[in-house]
């Protein structure tokens, strides 16, 4: 069984990649933190050991990822497709805030309240629609 998990180097994401590893899953870790995201992947990496002593794939990686452009997400789910053979969990937990209050932000928003709604919503549904239909559904390689 295998989960990719945007956000999942940190708070909420990281505690479900954790949690999925508890349980055996392999887990692809879906994030734009490479250090955190690498991190994660070692602990992963452990936990999984209790459950699969020899396996031909690794029990998690981690993808370095824009989840606000699209080819990046579909590079993450082209990987994990190709490592694990299939996605059998898909957990969108990618999420930012902004402390600008949309009527005293000046700008075109792409840095604040844009950028904002590209990850925790936009993201989301394109994540969500890979997750559920697949690449060749969209006409979408990386």
């Amino acid at each position: 069984m295998s989960a990719l998990v945007t956000g999942g180097a940190s708070g909420i994401g990281k505690a479900l990649s954790l949690a999925l590893a508890q349980k055996g899953v392999c887990v692809t870790v879906v994030d734009s933190s490479e250090e955190r995201g690498k991190e994660v992947a070692l602990l992963i990496e452990k936990e999984n050991e209790k459950f699969h002593l020899k396996l031909k794939f690794p029990p998690a990686i981690f993808i370095r990822c824009d989840v606000t452009n699209s080819s990046d997400v579909a590079a993450a789910f082209e990987k994990h497709v190709e490592t694990y053979g299939g996605l059998d969990i898909c957990i969108n937990s990618a999420g930012i805030g902004n402390m600008v209050p949309f009527y005293q932000d000046k700008t075109d928003g792409n840095g604040t309240w844009r950028r904002t709604v590209n990850v925790n919503l936009t993201a989301l549904i394109d994540c969500t629609r890979l997750g559920k239909y697949g690449l060749d559904d969209f006409g979408l390689k990386a």
